[in-house]
């Protein structure tokens, strides 16, 4: 059903202002795996607030007699965690993970994907239904599981009450025997709802789709996953995942009738987001803000889900600030595994009664983790690097053939000992052998406008570098790095870097790069003026990466040294 348009999101022309905090705000906490001590089970999954504090984390695990949904407890906004108790026992069947909702009146309502068929294809001979359960008298009594919705569903973000009680499950439907292919595949989001607190439900009208496209690095389900939030004046806002580089949204007057998807403006890979809503009214976005390494050779490439990222606004979505990353994927300069789940992506987030959030995501063995995010820390406008490690950065290479989704990675760019002052280190961005060139990319809070200042100098037989400032992840030596980029500035063989400027081997230099909110960059060398020019792309939400590569065409041991970098942003008022 298509809506009259009622256009969110538009952006007034505004002045920059440099926001200052007196106080700087803790970044990301990693609180771990939830491993259980000498039993192996992960348990860090979606959790819930209670009113007095409490987290409750749930998951499941089956054994011959039944499948158990167990809960685990925190009273210090994530810190420490009570052992598993078991909360409530399933029949014996192929269940998947409870996804939770803590109702107004402290009710929990479980939302569990169950699947059926022995076949491969999709709502065909192979389905995955949707289940809904409640508790009654304080969590102390059970429903017994409800068939919500028949079919063939994905990953479930999250079960959703709007302000009037209403209760929204947000899903993807595979349609039947449509393939993965243009004009939108198989995947069509809608939603199921209930008035009566989980005692009956209707489904949605609603068939939210995306294009998809020819010789797209995955598969091209279409639009899926889709998370929800409740805005101030009543509407419903859901983020789509989509195989278009960015993510899609929809907007509803009450959760039922949808306007028709358009794209955001979040750049994401094909990976889902979650919002959530703080007391004081700010609205925090995680997704995985990076572009989709291309195929090699006609064969699919992962990528995409090396960092997950987080964004705030304070005015409903109108401006966005952070869109930093919250979490790494802690073995993303190493060789990865062969299958299975990998990467940062799938969040889910809860509010701790300190105002800060508890956030899980990841996936596969030891990556689905726990994270206290300060939200404050995202509405920081000043970031540095001397070097100490290079926890804030990724420098994978990527090589050899790709098979299966799969291709060798190992460590580029490294840290060596200062040239002039062996206590300290530099970042070395060179080609030390016939593989391409080393990469190094770092996320800073975004900015419409900004400076990033560099102390770097070239070695003696140094082969050329680039650096380029963009709006997302891309991988650090891929090729798309240089032409994706929105502000690129290439350091030539010869040092030179402009028409008339050239760092000189073996001498410190400073460069700066400063753009502002109508697309035009200039760099200064030394405090001098050598180059202007127009950004190649424009976005709303302003730079976020810097992305530093050797370009040289032959070995190159001495290649970039880096021995510090600050960035200064600049971001539209509220």
């Amino acid at each position: 059903m298509k809506l009259v348009k009622n256009v969110p999101f538009a952006c007034a022309l505004v002045s920059l202002v440099v926001c200052c905090a007196s106080a700087s705000p803790h970044p990301p906490i990693d609180l771990g795996s939830g491993n259980t001590v000498g039993t192996g089970m992960n348990y860090a999954s979606a959790a819930v607030t209670l009113k007095d504090g409490t987290l409750l984390s749930f998951h499941r695990r089956g054994n011959a007699d039944a499948t158990t949904i167990f809960v685990s407890r925190s009273t210090d906004q994530g810190a420490n965690w009570s052992g598993p108790e078991a909360l409530l026992k399933l029949p014996v069947d192929r269940w998947g993970g409870p996804i939770p909702l803590l109702d107004k009146d402290e009710e929990l309502h479980f939302v569990i994907p169950k699947a059926r068929g022995e076949g491969r294809r999709p709502n065909v001979d192979r389905f995955i239904d949707l289940y809904h359960l409640r508790s009654t008298n304080k969590r102390t009594a059970w429903s017994e599981p409800q068939r919500i919705y028949e079919g063939y569903c994905g990953s479930i973000q999250g079960v959703f009450q709007l302000g009037n009680g209403r209760i929204l499950v947000p899903f993807a439907h595979w349609r039947p025997n449509v393939p993965t292919t243009p004009p939108t595949g198989p995947n069509v989001c809608t939603v199921v709802y209930s008035d009566d607190g989980g005692r009956s439900w209707k489904r949605s009208p609603a068939a939210l789709t995306a294009p998809c496209l020819n010789g797209y690095n995955g598969s091209n389900y279409g639009a899926c996953e889709p998370s929800l939030l409740e805005l101030n004046d009543g509407r419903v806002w859901m983020l789509i995942r989509t195989q278009t580089g960015v993510l899609y949204e929809s907007y509803s007057p009450d959760g039922v009738e949808w306007y028709d998807a358009e794209p955001t403006r979040f750049p994401s890979s094909n990976s889902p987001a979650f919002q959530v809503r703080l007391p004081d009214d700010r609205i925090v976005l995680f997704w995985n803000n990076c572009a989709m390494p291309p195929r090699l050779d006609g064969a699919g490439v992962y990528g995409g889900r090396d960092a997950l990222h987080a964004a705030v606004s304070s005015d409903e979505g109108r401006t966005w600030r952070g869109f930093r990353e919250v979490y790494r994927d802690p073995t993303r300069n190493g060789s990865p595994p062969r299958s299975g789940d990998r990467g940062t992506a799938y969040p889910h987030a809860t509010v701790t009664s300190d105002g800060r959030i508890l956030l899980v995501s990841g996936q596969g063995v030891e990556r689905r983790r726990r994270f206290l995010v300060d939200p404050d820390w995202l509405e920081e406008q000043r970031q540095s690097e001397d070097f100490e490690t290079l926890d804030a950065w990724h420098v994978f290479k990527s090589f050899g053939p790709a098979q299966r989704w799969w291709r060798d990675r190992k460590q580029g760019a490294r840290l060596i000992a200062h040239p002039d002052d062996p206590t300290r280190n530099v970042l070395q961005v060179r080609r030390p052998d016939r593989l391409p060139g080393d990469g190094a990319v770092w996320n800073f809070p975004n900015g419409v406008g900004g400076t990033l200042t560099f102390r770097l100098r070239i070695g003696r037989q140094f082969g050329g570098a680039q650096i380029s400032v963009t709006d997302r992840f891309l991988n650090p030596c891929d090729d798309a790095g240089e032409t994706e980029a929105p502000v690129s500035l290439r350091i030539a063989p010869s040092g030179r870097i402009a028409s008339s400027h050239k760092l000189v081997p073996g001498r410190w230099h400073n460069l700066e790069l400063v753009w502002n909110d109508i697309g035009l960059c200039r760099a200064f060398l030394d405090g001098n003026a050598i180059k202007q020019f127009g950004a190649a792309r424009r976005n709303k939400n302003g730079y976020c990466y810097l992305r530093l590569r050797s370009i040289s065409s032959r070995v190159d041991e001495e290649g970039l040294l880096v021995e510090s970098i600050e960035v200064r942003v600049k971001n539209r008022e509220h």
